[in-house]
């Protein structure tokens, strides 16, 4: 009896260990960059940065080096994640390296073609009330707000868009937010829509998976 109560107790002091581990997982991985799902929460880490009490110690485009709960361990995109770029029920976009190193995607937007910069640091997929005309979005029944911009501060809306698609991947209902003016004067692909995707870096070119 003694023994069996030794190793139930050594059980109950391992499992929860290893429960935690489970609890952090890589859906995004890029040179200096990781996209982390931690307790259900996304969460964008560079180099060095420490957030929801996981640190991201190195990263590269195959595996981040992460400390959390005062250990180290090496992630890489998940099993369902990594067997997607095969799956046929998965949808893969590859965007090659533009100029200065950015991403552009052609996106469609309520059937429209317009060209988008990739932006993580960017919270809404984000426009100009003169491209937002363009496309046909009625953006002034979003909410109004302001925002920040290099000549001062302008009036926003903040609404949802119908329907987004780059490739075969297609969002619905995507936050986005219509700055008054001409800028940004290309339309930034933010992470109301990366949020819903996987990211990764490869050879120069960034892998959508959905």
């Amino acid at each position: 009896m003694n023994r069996i109560k030794v190793l139930m107790l050594f059980a109950c002091l391992i499992l929860p260990m290893q429960n935690s581990w489970a609890d952090v997982q890589a859906v995004g991985l890029m040179s200096g960059m990781a996209i982390l799902e931690v307790d259900g929460q996304r969460v964008i880490l560079k180099t060095g940065q420490i957030k929801q009490g996981v640190k991201l110690i190195s990263v590269d485009s195959r595996q981040a080096t992460i400390e959390y709960q005062g250990k180290q361990r090496s992630l890489s995109l998940s099993t369902s994640v990594a067997g997607g770029y095969s799956a046929p029920t998965k949808q893969v976009v590859r965007i090659p390296k533009g100029d200065r190193g950015h991403f552009f995607a052609n996106a469609r937007i309520n059937g429209r073609m317009v060209k988008m910069l990739l932006d993580t640091g960017a919270s809404h997929v984000a426009m100009s009330s003169d491209t937002a005309r363009s496309l046909g979005i009625q953006y002034a029944t979003g909410t109004r707000g302001r925002s920040s911009t290099a000549g001062g501060i302008v009036e926003s809306f903040t609404l949802r868009l119908n329907e987004i698609q780059i490739g075969g991947i297609k969002k619905f209902n995507v936050l986005l937010s219509v700055i008054e003016g001409a800028h940004p004067s290309i339309p930034l692909l933010g992470m109301s829509f990366l949020n819903q995707v996987n990211m990764t870096e490869e050879n120069g070119m960034m892998v959508l998976t959905d």
